[in-house]
């Protein structure tokens, strides 16, 4: 007799199907995940006493109310129940939310779970997720406010062309980061250097607080071509000579009698789109067409008073915005020079997100 001969019987006129096993792998389901979270719960608490054991769960609870919603919104969230790694990051998460009571930091574990999966590919930004993800609740909420402010205004600007708007959008953003009184002195910073957030040095040396926004904004916060000049004809014949006008220049909102041209920056002069009318696609412009637009930008006046008085104009209009003008006092106070880790800047990236969960949509 042979092994594993498979013998079938059927009725006349019936057909006889044979098929080796079939298997079924759905993968992780959401019930499923919420099988592992409370499976992997014991664990997390194993060292506490039934004294602190309710409240420590009534606060990983907390945690999975946060982190369920992340499932249908981060790519790969539900799977990553399943990966080794992914569980030893979500039992110290719940090891560190069963140790914190503010309710902000379920939301910010919650979201470094998400990050991990988003970048865990990386093993620098794995390790520094994981520091994160242990440190969290040590963080003093007034220094993760400062942490996450100086974060924003380092590594990010409103894409805008205009002054003004760039202005009012930083205020907005401003208010939304400045959710508590700001820190004074310097324990906030030598707290933070502790967790490893930032690390004090001298040699780096804290900027004005608007050098990043000018100098990345160099073609609003300019002096630009003054009206009715040579430049200004010779400005309106390049332009001509590629089939714009006079009315490609806008006014300089920061130098009265004063043009630029509509640009945020000059790399911007490499992604303008143009069309030959109103029924022509719109397409990229040629070299040629560039370097005319160049040319326009070096008419602007290269005189030193005028940039000076450009540059007071600005810090003018952004003392009339309230949180502008209490940032920028605040910051000139800081007292020692340090810069942010890498586990800082996740930290401050996920609390940003938290405050502003527009921010990556508008910067």
């Amino acid at each position: 007799m042979e092994s594993g001969k498979q013998i079938q019987k059927a009725g006349n006129n019936a057909q006889q199907i044979q098929a080796s096993t079939i298997i079924f792998n759905q993968g992780i389901s959401e019930e499923r995940v919420r099988t592992i979270f409370n499976e992997m719960i014991p664990i997390a608490l194993q060292n506490y006493t039934s004294d602190a054991y309710n409240v420590a769960n009534q606060r990983i609870n907390k945690l999975e109310e946060n982190i369920l919603p992340k499932i249908d919104e981060v790519e790969g969230f539900l799977s990553a129940f399943a990966d080794p790694s992914f569980q030893i990051l979500l039992r110290k998460a719940q090891q560190t939310a069963a140790a914190t009571d503010r309710e902000d930091d379920y939301a910010l574990l919650s979201e470094l779970l998400a990050s991990h999966v988003e970048k865990g590919n990386s093993r620098k930004n794995r390790a520094e997720i994981e520091k994160a993800v242990e440190i969290i609740d040590k963080i003093d909420n007034d220094a993760l406010c400062a942490l996450t402010l100086i974060h924003v205004i380092q590594s990010s600007c409103p894409v805008v062309n205009s002054c003004t708007k760039f202005l009012w959008q930083l205020n907005f953003l401003f208010q939304r980061l400045v959710y508590c009184e700001l820190p004074t002195g310097r324990d906030w910073i030598d707290h933070l250097d502790i967790l490893d957030a930032v690390h004090i040095s001298t040699q780096w040396t804290k900027k004005d607080i608007s050098e990043d926004y000018t100098s990345y904004l160099n073609g609003c916060f300019c002096t630009g071509i003054k009206i009715d000049s040579d430049d200004y004809q010779r400005a309106i014949e390049l332009l001509v000579s590629i089939k714009l006008d006079e009315s490609f220049l806008v006014p300089n909102e920061l130098l009265d009698g004063y043009v630029r041209l509509p640009l945020r920056n000059q790399d911007q002069i490499n992604h303008l789109l143009c069309s030959e009318d109103d029924n022509s696609e719109r397409r990229l412009l040629t070299e040629d067409e560039k370097n005319k637009i160049r040319k326009v930008w070096d008419l602007y006046s290269k005189d030193s008073s005028l940039k000076a008085q450009v540059k007071s104009n600005f810090m003018r209009l952004w003392d009339e915005y309230e949180s502008l003008h209490r940032v920028k006092e605040w910051w000139n106070k800081i007292p020692k020079n340090f810069y942010i880790t890498g586990v800082g800047k996740t930290i401050a990236d996920i609390n940003a997100k938290r405050c502003c969960p527009d921010l990556s949509n508008t910067v």
